[in-house]
């Protein structure tokens, strides 16, 4: 298969800097979940004195950590892959299997969607807030909705993109 299923460059330009700004979120939140568990531990052990909530926004920012992460990795390929069988099947072969991952993760995703939607809208309603320092719920649901959806559209034009440029492309 070709390395790169992506060659919409023109089409995709604009989507990708997207892409890269969440991805670019996602890693500022990180940065700070790294400097908030280094304080944690330092004021816990050293200071006898340990930050209300670390662990609620630990919890949340990792919501937003992976949900912003995986729509680039998922656009740049970067999830494993294992090809075990890869040489047996032909290229046929993998271009049905790659069509059909990504036609069952895209229906997959549009339910977790619809999911997570419903949980971030009832969050919001009801007011679900953290235990220790009443971080709103709904945020850690709208992170998974949001991350989700952009992910299932990047399989989508993957999707489209795989069909416009066939099996050939597999060999």
């Amino acid at each position: 298969m070709a390395e790169d299923q992506n060659n919409f460059s023109g089409a995709w330009g604009s989507p990708e800097r997207l892409l890269k700004a969440v991805a670019l979120l996602g890693g500022l939140v990180l940065f700070g979940l790294v400097l908030l568990v280094s304080a944690s531990v330092f004021a816990r052990y050293v200071l006898n004195q340990p930050i209300l909530g670390d662990q609620e926004l630990v919890e949340i920012g990792m919501a937003l950590v992976v949900m912003a992460a995986m729509p680039l990795t998922t656009f740049q390929n970067g999830h494993i892959r294992v090809d075990i069988l890869d040489h047996r099947i032909g290229a046929l072969g993998r271009f049905v299997g790659d069509v059909f991952a990504r036609v069952v993760s895209c229906i997959v995703l549009f339910l977790l969607v619809r999911k997570s939607w419903d949980k971030m809208l009832d969050a919001h309603e009801y007011g679900d807030v953290t235990n220790m320092i009443e971080i709103p719920v709904s945020i850690a649901y709208g992170a998974i909705t949001f991350g989700m959806g952009l992910f299932a559209v990047v399989l989508a034009v993957q999707l489209v993109g795989q069909f416009l440029q066939g099996v050939a492309d597999y060999e």
